[in-house]
């Protein structure tokens, strides 16, 4: 195989004759192609990214497919390139977070092959480390024709994803870290993070038991070996099955030789480049959106991997103002719990609208029309775009300002009940229209800075109500409209109740906007007769099925209601908008297990003898209803959820009834401290038993009349229970109100 260093003086004259005599498409060999790309700065013509790109987006299985078709010597398409002069705005082509900056020298911007070109240096020798590495299993044939079975790990998920590409199970990936932990003792394995796992050089991708996973090899480093010490593939394989367990058979030994030599014949594979003509700037265009580059650069995405609206207008204002690029993301590590970098930009060009002076930029539709219309005037001398998304600009102001109001504070009201602020751990949570209505309320009334916090209950009963009550994103956006309607025809106080009042009012034909709030349920559980459908719970207590249906499975609720245990846990947590749920300390744990009813497979309901009862039970529909209702979640330390795997809620709960009243209200539990109630708990995970031999039964197993029942009074009893509590704690009678 062909040195990688070996082609610097080669590839150094093939940029300089790139694009001659006015020619518009040319050819690399993909190894010299990434070679440039791998360290565009040893040569005369740099090659970088321009402003307008987003970051790297492509999926696992993208990469993998990638892969799979260069090893075929399948063609992978060509990439445009634009000339670009030195000073001019680009990044690094890396899949890092890097900062715009000027070009050492001229050169080319990719302007379209970034997530291949990405994908492709993962593999590559010579190439910088990323955020991804790509793995090879040889110990399993490759799957849906692929010849080779690839794996990825990111630095969010270090243990990699399925061979499909979809996510490990949680507790697949509970198993891995701790074989990693037992692999790796220190005093403080248990902090390490997962960016920490990812660069630790023992990591590997994670297979079901964590079997045969010393046949996964880094496909960098086996390139990289082969291209130092240039050998034949098969002293290249007798290198990397030398130290292999038990030998190899002849099946798994065939699919490493088959990968050296796909690798050596990748050496002979080409790739077109074409360029983008150079088109003089357009300074009297009268529609932004007929300007030449960002006309291309929305019909290339059309053919590839969409822009989401929030991604387009990131990358129409990164072109217009290349440095904006540095400013967001320096600015979202202020506010990175409350929005994402992309979030921020478009919430920013709403705000900008809405305050702007020409009536006819009113609150227009998010789209790429709207954005192709205003931009251009929003970011002019006369625009207020560039001011508010400046280090010292007005959005940034109201974000803080926005955190400083709304977070829990760890105080007493008067009447004994904790503070109603919003734990950290739920900023990511919050919805992004609502924000918006909020900080445009702030940023609207600058000379009331100092009395927001006479609004703080009210503002913090607008979220709770959102957080329930919205339909869908949909309708989420359509009515922070109608918020902000309200807000611009009254200056002062924030006028939450007003809102409320207009979401909920029902139409003509009964409809509102937002679900309507209603008083607590003051009607009994009825032991004897159970309400065995969510349907018929729903119409009982409720008084409408859309309510009770948005209430229970908005489990991210119980961080706010759990407010004072979450935020002294996990009080080192600075949670992230976007982020994975693999990253954060915390669980959303079911407290009767999961596994004793989701599937019924094994499960022994024998002694369910009312046979409209087993018949629902027996519906997936109705049992993942009540299973899966916020009723039968708590928030756990995700530490200490990862050792009680299955194990009976019974157990716990004989240790809580010693436990003060008190103490179970502050506990993570957020049970209602009714002894009865704890009883029915334990009815419904009873506590393990042993029989006659000394052996367990797992009673978990094991359903009967007495404990269907019980499951059902103790999950209905909480959400009753919880509904009382975020009505209660929020103080929404106030709205409920006659003025």
């Amino acid at each position: 195989m062909e040195n990688v260093k070996h082609t610097q003086p080669q590839l150094e004259t093939e940029l300089k004759d790139l694009f001659l005599d006015g020619k518009t498409v040319s050819a690399l060999r993909i190894t010299h192609y990434l070679a440039w790309a791998a360290q565009p700065e040893q040569y005369s013509h740099v090659l970088a990214i321009p402003p307008i790109q987003r970051g790297f987006v492509w999926k696992p299985k993208q990469i993998q497919d990638l892969w799979d078709s260069l090893l075929r010597d399948m063609p992978i398409g060509s990439v445009l390139l634009k000339a670009s002069s030195g000073g001019e705005k680009s990044r690094q082509v890396t899949s890092e977070k890097t900062n715009v900056q000027g070009n050492p020298k001229s050169g080319f911007h990719l302007m379209d092959g970034q997530q291949r070109t990405l994908s492709m240096l993962l593999g590559f020798p010579d190439s910088v480390e990323a955020q991804h590495k790509l793995w090879v299993d040889f110990s399993v044939p490759g799957k849906n024709g692929s010849q080779f079975q690839f794996r990825v790990t990111t630095a969010v998920q270090p243990f990699g994803y399925n061979a499909d590409g979809g996510r490990l199970l949680l507790q697949e990936r509970r198993d891995a870290r701790e074989i990693w932990n037992g692999d790796n003792p220190t005093e403080t394995k248990q902090k390490k993070t997962n960016q920490d796992i990812f660069k630790d050089e023992t990591t590997r991708p994670w297979k079901a038991g964590g079997k045969q996973q010393e046949y996964i090899f880094e496909v960098k480093k086996l390139w990289q070996w082969l291209d130092k010490h240039g050998t034949s593939v098969s002293e290249w394989t007798d290198e990397i099955t030398r130290n292999k367990k038990d030998g190899l058979d002849e099946t798994t030994l065939g699919r490493i030789k088959k990968f050296g030599n796909a690798l050596n014949k990748l050496q002979n594979q080409w790739i077109a480049l074409i360029k983008i003509p150079d088109v003089e700037v357009q300074s009297d265009i009268e529609d932004p959106s007929h300007d030449y580059l960002t006309m291309l650069f929305d019909r290339i995405s059309s053919n590839g991997t969409r822009l989401r609206p929030d991604d387009l207008l990131f990358s129409m204002i990164k072109q217009s103002w290349p440095e904006a690029h540095n400013i967001v993301y320096d600015l979202q590590e202020q506010v990175g719990s409350l929005m994402k970098p992309t979030d921020f930009v478009m919430t920013a060009f709403r705000l900008a609208m809405l305050l702007s002076n020409d009536t006819k930029k009113h609150d227009p539709e998010l789209n790429a029309m709207t954005f192709h219309k205003h931009l251009g005037g929003l970011l002019g001398t006369d625009g207020n775009l560039r001011e508010m998304i400046g280090e010292r600009g007005s959005l940034i102001n109201a974000f803080n300002a926005l955190i400083k109001l709304i977070k829990y504070r760890d105080i007493k009201y008067r009447d004994d009940s904790d503070d109603r602020g919003i734990p950290r751990a739920m900023f990511p949570y919050m919805n992004e229209s609502m924000l918006q209505v909020i900080l445009y309320w702030m940023i609207r009334n600058p000379e009331h800075t100092d009395s927001f916090e006479a609004s703080r209950d009210e503002v913090l009963r607008f979220i709770l109500f959102w957080f329930v009550c919205n339909k869908d994103a949909a309708s989420a956006y359509k009515a922070s409209k109608t918020a902000i309607d309200l807000i611009s025809a009254n200056k002062g106080d924030f006028p939450g109740k007003k809102i409320y009042q207009e979401l909920a009012r029902k139409d003509a034909d009964g409809k509102s906007s937002f679900f309507p709030l209603i008083e607590p349920s003051s009607k009994e559980i009825n032991t004897n007769q159970l309400l065995h459908t969510q349907e018929q719970r729903a119409e009982y207590y409720f008084g409408t099925t859309f309510l009770y249906a948005n209430f229970t499975t908005r489990k991210g609720l119980l961080l706010w209601l759990q407010r004072k245990w979450v935020e002294n846990e996990f009080k080192d947590f600075n949670p992230m908008a976007g982020q994975d749920e693999d990253n954060v300390p915390y669980d959303f744990d079911h407290l009767v297990p999961q596994s004793n009813w989701s599937s019924l497979g094994g499960i022994d309901r024998n002694g369910i003898t009312q046979q409209e009862s087993r018949k629902i039970f027996e519906d997936l529909y109705h049992r993942r209803a009540l299973g899966n209702s916020i009723g039968n979640y708590r928030v756990m330390n995700g530490s200490v959820n990862k050792g009680r795997k299955d194990k009976p809620l019974g157990d716990e709960l004989n240790e809580l009834v010693e436990l003060k009243p008190k103490k179970i209200y502050e506990s993570n539990y957020a049970f209602n401290t009714d002894e009865i109630e704890i009883q029915k708990w334990i009815l419904a995970s009873p506590p393990l038993i042993t029989d006659g031999n000394g052996g367990v039964i797992n009673t978990g197993f094991i359903w009967d009349n007495n404990r269907l029942h019980g499951f059902q009074y103790a999950v209905e009893s909480r959400v009753l229970y919880l509904y009382k509590r975020y009505f209660d704690d929020a103080k929404f009678k106030y709205w409920l109100q006659a003025e």
